[in-house]
C-alpha cells in the first residue's frame, strides 16, 4: 500500500477504529434502553396500574421524544459541535433515566422518559455521521457498522441486566435486596452507561471543519428542497431506507421478546434467555457484516437481507396463523417459528440493521448531510414508533397477520433497494 496514503495506512486505520468505537457508544445506549423497557414495563404495568391497551403507548414514548431529538441534532450539531453534541445527548440520557427511576407518576415518567430518547435522538444523528467523516475509505463500511454492533450489544445487555434484576428480586415488580424495584433498577443501569459516555466524548474531537459547519448549516431543512414532492431525489432515497429499515417489524422481536416467546409457550423467565439468545445471534450477524461490508458492497447485502427477511417473516406469518384462541402454538410449529425469528435477525443484522446507517452517512454531500441526516433519522424513529405502537392492536387481531404486514414491507424492500439504491463501496465522501 502507497505510504502517500496516509488515509488508509494502518496507523490511521487504527486511530480511525479507536475513535469510531468510543462515538459507537452511544449505540450501545440506544440497544440498552430498547431492550431496558422490555423488562421493565413488566414492573410499571402493575406498579401503576396500567391497562393493557396502555403499554404500547408507554413503551413506545420515548420514541418520540428520539424522533424530536433526531429532529433537531443536524442544527445542534452545526452549532454545538459533534462531539458537545455527543455528550449533551449522554447527559440527556442520565437525567432522563435517574428521573424515571424514582419517579412514582405515569404522566411524569412518560415525560422523563421522552428526555430520554431526545438524548438518543441527538446521538443517532450525530454519530454515524461523524463515524463516516472520520474512517478512511476502505474501512468506513466496516466502521460504520460499528454503531449497529453497539446497538445489538446494549439490547443483549440490557436485557442481561433485566434478566439478572429479575431473578433477584424475584419479578420486575417486587424490591430488590437492597431496596427499590427491580425495574427502577433497571434504569439507573442505563444512566451508569450514559455517564461512562460523557467520559468518552469529552476525548474525541469534531471532524468536520468550520467552514463545512458554516456551510451545512446555513440553509437548514432548505438546503433539501428539490423538484420531487419538494425535496432533492436522494433525500427521497434515504427517507425510503430510513422508514423500510422499521417497517419490516425488527424492534417487534425486541419490545416484545417476552410477551412473543409466551405465546410460543416459554415461561416467563425462559423468554428472557430466549430474547437472550435472539440477541447474541443479533450480534453474531452484525459482526458478519462488519466482515462483509466492505468486500462484498452495500447494495447486495441489502438485496439478500431484503430476500431473507421476507421468507422468515412469511413463515411466521404461516406459522402464528395456526395459532389457537390463546395464542399458543403447537410445539413443532412454535419451534419453526423461533427458527425463523432467529433466521429473520440474521438476515436483519447481515443487512438493513447495520447498512441503513452506513448508506446514510455516505450518500449526502456535506452541504446536506447535518439536516439530511436530520429528516432521515427522524422518520426512522417515527417508523419506529408507528410500528411499535401499533404491534399490540396487530397482534389482537393476530400474530399472522402482523407477521403478514412486515413480510410485505420486506417484499417491498427488495424492489426499492434494486431500483434505488445504488453502490457507495469505496466512493469518497462528497
Amino acid at each position: 500500500m502507497s505510504t502517500g496514503k496516509a488515509t488508509d495506512s494502518n496507523d490511521a486505520v487504527r486511530k480511525a477504529t479507536r475513535i469510531a468505537a468510543a462515538a459507537a457508544v452511544g449505540g450501545f445506549l440506544f440497544g440498552a434502553d430498547t431492550s431496558t423497557m422490555n423488562g421493565a414495563i413488566n414492573g410499571i404495568q402493575p406498579d401503576f396500574g396500567l391497562a393493557s391497551g396502555s403499554v404500547g403507548g408507554v413503551v413506545a414514548i420515548s420514541i418520540l421524544g428520539c424522533a424530536l431529538g433526531a429532529a433537531v441534532g443536524g442544527r445542534v450539531s452545526t452549532r454545538l459541535g459533534q462531539t458537545a453534541t455527543m455528550r449533551l445527548g449522554g447527559a440527556l440520557i442520565v437525567l432522563g433515566s435517574l428521573l424515571s427511576a424514582i419517579i412514582g407518576n405515569i404522566v411524569l415518567l412518560s415525560l422523563f422518559r421522552i428526555l430520554t430518547g431526545v438524548g438518543i435522538g441527538l446521538l443517532s444523528v450525530v454519530v454515524p455521521s461523524y463515524i463516516a467523516q472520520i474512517s478512511p475509505e476502505s474501512v468506513r463500511g466496516r466502521l460504520g457498522s460499528f454503531w449497529q454492533l453497539a446497538i445489538v450489544t446494549g439490547i443483549f445487555t440490557g436485557l442481561l441486566v433485566d434478566y439478572l434484576l429479575t431473578q433477584l428480586a424475584g419479578d420486575a415488580h417486587s424490591a430488590e435486596p437492597w431496596g427499590g424495584n427491580a425495574w427502577r433498577w433497571m434504569f439507573v443501569a442505563v444512566a451508569i452507561g450514559g455517564a461512562i459516555y460523557i467520559y468518552l466524548a469529552s476525548r474525541l474531537t469534531d471532524a468536520e471543519t468550520k467552514e463545512e459547519e458554516e456551510e451545512g448549516s446555513s440553509g437548514g431543512f432548505k438546503v433539501l428542497r428539490g423538484h420531487v414532492l419538494g425535496l432533492k431525489p436522494i433525500v427521497w432515497v434515504g427517507i425510503g431506507l430510513a422508514a423500510l429499515q422499521q417497517l419490516v417489524g425488527i424492534n417487534v422481536i425486541f419490545f416484545y421478546s417476552t410477551t412473543l416467546w409466551q405465546s410460543v409457550g416459554f415461561s416467563e423467565n425462559s423468554s428472557f434467555l430466549t430474547g437472550l439468545f435472539t440477541a447474541v445471534v443479533n450480534i453474531c450477524a452484525t459482526i458478519g457484516a462488519i466482515f462483509l461490508v466492505d468486500k462484498v458492497g452495500r447494495r447486495p447485502l441489502l438485496i439478500g437481507g431484503s430476500v431473507g427477511i421476507t421468507v422468515t417473516l412469511a413463515t411466521m406469518a404461516v406459522c402464528f396463523s395456526t395459532a389457537g384462541d390463546d395464542g399458543s402454538l403447537s410445539s413443532g410449529v412454535g419451534l419453526i417459528a423461533l427458527i425463523a425469528a432467529n433466521l429473520f435477525v440474521v438476515c436483519f443484522g447481515l443487512s438493513w440493521g447495520p447498512l441503513m446507517w452506513v448508506v446514510l452517512g455516505e450518500i449526502f454531500n456535506h452541504k446536506m448531510r447535518a439536516v439530511a441526516m436530520s429528516l432521515t433519522v427522524m422518520v426512522n424513529w417515527l417508523t419506529n414508533w408507528l410500528v411499535t405502537v401499533t404491534f399490540p392492536s396487530l397482534s389482537d387481531i393476530g400474530l399472522g397477520f402482523a407477521y403478514g404486514i412486515y413480510a410485505a414491507f420486506g417484499a417491498f424492500a427488495i424492489f426499492f433497494t434494486t431500483k434505488f439504491i445504488k453502490e457507495t463501496k469505496g466512493t469518497k465522501l462528497s
